[in-house]
């Protein structure tokens, strides 16, 4: 093409946008690109495969569309963007702000630049009461995870919510514990680490059902491998965290409606980043997200970024030490409480 040639259709100038398609380009077997107010109806022959179609209505709606139909039947979708692509931060997906730069699709498809789990809980999760972690394993019905009881406690899958939502119940012991953890051999080994200049990504979503003070202990989030068993993620005698290597969120039974952020390494010390780092509504799903650039750790409430940010060079905090996803609870008193997963996702930069 001419250097003419070029500068002429540069300044090509098209009819105004009408509610009939436009045709900027086309070949012998259709319209490759197109332009209008309305985006053509589904079904309608003449836009060729990969044809593109630009909304030109001013910016009140998405502006691209792409046709995944046939020739003879075209069907227009609209290109989206990452943050739609994550829902939003009050939607039940994944939050944009914690996940929009996460490169899922690499690490996916190149395991050495990085590593994604995602478990919407699909496939549930059942222990009845008084399990061993190694029992509750050998029933096959703990899916990816590790799970174990005690007296007076249940794992179950909720049968009413089809999107895989699983129960962790504590009944009417006191100091009742269960609890699940990703991976399954989490008892041998951890598998997430915030490392300097390395990223990393958690979120899980739960809910409670009891926000009394008095009530429960809980805690969502990274902890070291082999706290299985009774007292080694909470203590039962006053709600304490164990003095392991974490990073997450916790529900203290003195203050049972405020979620908060804690950090620890073994025989170090224990850090309350923040004591009422958001308020819980009972019966409501919350969202729990924690990013690390590589520098900066920052916690996450329901897609928003809470102001307390911790460096991981920070004294106390477990930077280089393996850990898995641990959820669980501990009854402060002799009352049925019931807290609910419906997923959690965590990639990390190798």
């Amino acid at each position: 093409m001419s250097i003419n040639n070029f500068s002429q259709m540069q300044n090509t100038k098209y009819p105004n946008p009408g509610t009939a398609p436009q045709t900027i380009l086309k070949n012998e077997s259709g319209v490759m690109d197109a332009y209008g107010t309305v985006v053509p109806v589904s079904g309608t022959a003449g836009f060729v495969t990969g044809c593109t179609f630009k909304n030109s209505n001013g910016g009140t709606s998405t502006s691209l569309y792409v046709n995944e139909g046939s020739v003879t039947s075209c069907n227009f979708v609209v290109v989206d963007d990452v943050p739609s692509a994550f829902g939003t931060a009050a939607g039940r997906g994944p939050s944009p702000l914690i996940w929009d730069d996460c490169p899922v699709l690499e690490y996916t498809l190149n395991p050495q630049l990085g590593s994604h789990v995602f478990d919407d809980l699909h496939s549930g999760i059942t222990v009845a009461a008084n399990v061993a972690v190694g029992a509750a394993a050998a029933t096959g019905t703990v899916g990816q995870f590790a799970a174990f009881t005690l007296i007076g406690t249940a794992i179950s899958t909720k049968a009413t919510d089809t999107g895989g939502v699983v129960d962790l119940t504590v009944t009417t012991d006191e100091d009742a514990d269960c609890r699940i953890a990703f991976p399954q051999n989490i008892e041998v080994a951890g598998m997430f680490k915030f490392a300097a200049g390395k990223k990393l990504w958690m979120e899980t979503r739960i809910k409670v059902d009891n926000v009394t003070d008095a009530k429960i202990n809980l805690f969502a989030g990274f902890m070291e491998e082999a706290r299985m068993a009774t007292g080694e993620l909470i203590a039962v005698a006053g709600g304490a965290t164990a003095d392991v290597d974490y990073v997450g969120f916790r529900i203290d039974e003195a203050d049972g409606d405020a979620f908060q952020t804690h950090y620890n390494t073994v025989s170090g010390g224990h850090t309350v980043l923040s004591a009422t780092a958001g308020v819980i509504t009972i019966n409501n799903f919350h969202k729990l997200g924690i990013y690390s650039d590589g520098t900066t750790v920052t916690f996450y409430i329901d897609g928003v970024a809470l102001a307390d940010t911790v460096n991981i060079s920070a004294a106390n905090f477990p930077d280089g030490e393996e850990m898995g996803f641990y959820f669980g609870q501990v009854a402060a008193s002799a009352t049925t409480i019931v807290s609910s997963i419906d997923w959690m996702r965590i990639a990390q930069e190798y």
